[in-house]
């Protein structure tokens, strides 16, 4: 039994995911999540198009299709900012990544501050999704770190595909925001609590999972 850790996004669809998967990789660390061709990919696209919007660095070899999403970003009204971390203590005031009292946590792949206005953007290398929570998540670590906002244009960019779906939240919504994450970061907090870590056994069970048969049942199967 033990006190939950501040959660991510990431870390919430992980354990909504196989709670059994997140407890051996993430808490008694068992297991290991490999990093695959796609993370590898991803992580290298983020890394140069924060470093083409930070620094004006040209984008490598075969991610030059992305830069009219950049030049639209350098042209956007505001402060431009790249891969920012904000965290909130569970009364949902601005504290430190790494403080005591982090309740949760995220980073921004680009955002944008213009005042009473801004956005929040997430780059996508993978097929397109729709997960209006991820950006629900970003527009409310903007307008709590930040009082003087009141909307957030937010957008997750398929650089695949080029394209860019879009959803803008307000002030007003922050309530339905928090009502829409409690009872799932409640869920996360009580398997803390009794430590009970269900397997939900999936497709991915069969060949994305590296838990491996001696730890669980289900794998392979």
């Amino acid at each position: 039994m033990s006190a939950a850790p501040a959660w991510s996004y990431s870390s919430l669809t992980a354990y909504e995911t196989c709670p059994k998967r997140y407890y051996l990789t993430r808490v008694s660390k068992e297991a290991t999540e490999p990093q695959t061709e796609a993370t590898i990919w991803g992580n290298a696209v983020h890394k140069a198009l924060e470093l083409r919007i930070k620094d004006k660095a040209p984008l490598p070899k075969g991610m030059e299709g992305y830069e009219p999403f950049c030049a639209r970003i350098e042209k956007s009204k505001g402060q431009v900012f790249t891969e920012t971390r904000f965290a909130l203590t569970r009364n949902l005031t601005p504290t430190g990544w790494m403080a005591k009292d982090c309740w949760v946590r995220g980073i921004v792949d680009v955002g944008i501050d213009a005042g009473a206005k801004a956005a929040a953007l997430d780059w996508k290398t993978g097929k397109p999704k729709e997960d209006s929570a991820q950006l629900m998540l970003f527009a409310a670590f903007l307008m709590h770190s930040r009082p003087y906002i009141e909307s957030v244009s937010t957008g997750f960019i398929w650089l695949k595909e080029g394209k860019l779906t879009k959803n803008v939240y307000t002030r007003e919504q922050l309530p339905e925001i928090w009502q829409e994450f409690m009872p799932r970061v409640q869920r996360l907090e009580y398997a803390y609590e009794r430590s009970k870590w269900e397997a939900k056994p999936s497709g991915l069970c069969k060949s994305w999972c590296p838990v491996g048969k001696t730890l669980c049942d289900f794998c392979g199967k």
